[in-house]
C-alpha cells in the first residue's frame, strides 16, 4: 500500500508543479517588440501613400484627357476614294483585262440596230 501511496503523491507533486509553472509563464509577459511593430507601421502607411498618390495622378490625368476639346478631322476630298482602281488596259491589245466581260451595264438610250 505504502507503494501506491507514494506513487500517488508524485503524481499530485508532479501536476502540482507543472501547473505553478504554467501559472509563472502566464504572469510573465513576453517583451514587447516596439520597433517591430513601429517600422511595420511606417511600411504600411508609406504604401498606402504610394497607392493614393498614384490613384490621384491617375485621376487628374483622366480629368485633363476629358477636359480636351475634341477636334474634328479636316475635311476629305469631295468624291470618297475607291477602295480598288481597275488598271487601264494596256495600248495595243484589243481584249478587255477582265476577259472581254464588260463592267459596265448596256446603255438603255441606244437605239436596237436591225431592220
Amino acid at each position: 500500500m505504502t507503494d501506491s501511496t507514494e506513487q500517488r503523491l508524485a503524481v499530485e507533486r508532479a501536476l502540482m508543479e507543472r501547473a505553478r509553472a504554467n501559472a509563472m509563464r502566464q504572469v510573465e509577459q513576453p517583451p514587447r517588440r516596439v520597433l517591430q511593430h513601429a517600422i511595420a507601421l511606417a511600411l504600411a502607411l508609406a504604401v498606402v501613400a504610394v497607392v493614393m498618390l498614384g490613384f490621384d495622378r491617375f485621376l487628374t490625368s483622366m480629368q485633363k484627357f476629358m477636359g480636351l476639346e475634341i477636334a474634328e478631322p479636316p475635311p476629305g476630298p469631295a468624291e470618297p476614294m475607291p477602295a480598288y482602281v481597275v488598271p487601264a488596259a494596256p495600248h495595243g491589245t484589243d481584249a478587255a483585262p477582265n476577259g472581254g466581260a464588260t463592267s459596265q451595264p448596256p446603255d438603255s438610250r441606244a437605239t436596237p440596230t436591225g431592220g
